[in-house]
């Protein structure tokens, strides 16, 4: 009874298939074949321009890419009147047949497939997959992110863009998918965009273009995951550190530290003198007083100044004055001079 099954399902497949309601159709050079042989295939009824891709699958190709042999997949031009003609090699699908060549847009629309069945000799034989819900399965075509701008090298908010392109390589329609994006730095709450999306066809192919916000003065690696529903999940990573904030920083820091260093220099070296002028040093020390005359160019002249209160007694000017009217050599402390000015006349009125 089971060998008589098995025939049935041969039997079967090898009934001629009528084409596709639209016209598209494939026709097999033979109906049996092994495993590595190369067979003719031919097309008719197809978009001019379009590219096929011709697969051999297991369990009728109703189980998407997993029941197919990848490895031997060949992609083919239509040619101007809608024809193609190929030498294809039959793959070893991975899963049991009944077994088709598997015929597609790799660009298409929901339903623009035809699955010619084929007798696979050798392979094993088993039954059809239960009519429940179908696959749903995708793959990650390409997912990259653009580069930070000037602006985020000193610190500044910056918008990029994630370009994240994904293909269905079943023979149904994922439907009623939402892509997300999110995050990785915070957990799986961290969800920034979350959309509804129409309805990906067999074969068909989707970029989603993901604008994502790098905060002010950002600092370290960045990264961002997005997928369809939980499948074909993408990472990519951007690298943030503000480099030239950092470089005007090092600029500034040896900025100070040069005028620092040429302060100190200046204060070490020995002022040019006149020779036509008498030299002076910045501090005077007065004998008849038993101080010091500070000039305003002396070192720490300020602090003295606070400690002494600026104050000259009456004799202690006397004395720097001289008493010879015409000798016009003494050294005055003109600010001290003016205080006492001021002190001796108030006191007076």
């Amino acid at each position: 009874m089971r060998r008589l099954s098995s025939l049935l399902v041969i039997a079967l497949i090898l009934l001629p298939t009528p084409a596709h309601a639209d016209g598209r159709a494939v026709q097999l050079g033979a109906g049996e074949a092994k495993a590595g042989d190369t067979m003719r295939v031919t097309g008719s009824g197809w978009p001019a321009g379009q590219l096929i891709q011709l697969v051999t699958c297991g369990e009728g190709g109703l189980s998407g890419s997993v029941a197919c042999d990848n490895r031997a997949a060949l992609a083919t031009p239509v040619r101007p009147n809608g024809t193609f003609v190929v030498d294809l090699q039959i793959g070893d699908p991975p899963r049991a047949c009944p077994c088709v060549v598997h015929a597609a847009l790799v660009e298409g629309r929901s339903g623009q497939v035809v699955n010619e069945p084929l007798t696979i000799t050798g392979h094993p034989v088993g039954p059809l997959p239960s009519s429940g819900a179908p696959p749903r399965v995708l793959e990650v075509q390409d997912a990259r992110i653009s580069r930070g701008s000037f602006a985020s090298w000193f610190g500044w908010p910056d918008k990029l863009t994630m370009t994240y392109t994904v293909r269905n390589p079943t023979v149904s329609t994922l439907a009623n998918a939402t892509v997300r994006a999110r995050m990785l730095q915070g957990g799986d709450d961290n969800v920034f965009l979350q959309e509804n999306i129409s309805d990906l066809g067999p074969g068909q192919s989707r970029t989603f273009l993901v604008t994502v916000a790098i905060p002010v003065a950002a600092f370290g690696r960045y990264g961002v995951s997005a997928d369809v529903s939980g499948l074909a999940e993408a990472r990519v990573h951007h690298d943030a550190y503000p480099w030239g904030l950092f470089a005007v920083n090092a600029i500034g820091l040896l900025l100070i530290a040069w005028g620092l260093l040429h302060r100190y220099r200046r204060r070490s070296e020995p002022a040019l003198i006149d020779p036509s002028q008498p030299a002076l040093p910045a501090v005077v020390r007065v004998g008849s007083l038993g101080a010091f005359l500070v000039f305003d160019d002396a070192p720490g002249s300020g602090r003295l100044r606070r400690l002494a209160a600026g104050q000259l007694s009456t004799d202690g000017l006397r004395t720097l004055l001289g008493t010879s009217p015409g000798r016009g050599g003494s050294v005055v402390d003109l600010d001290a001079l003016d205080r006492v000015m001021r002190r001796r006349y108030k006191e007076e009125r």
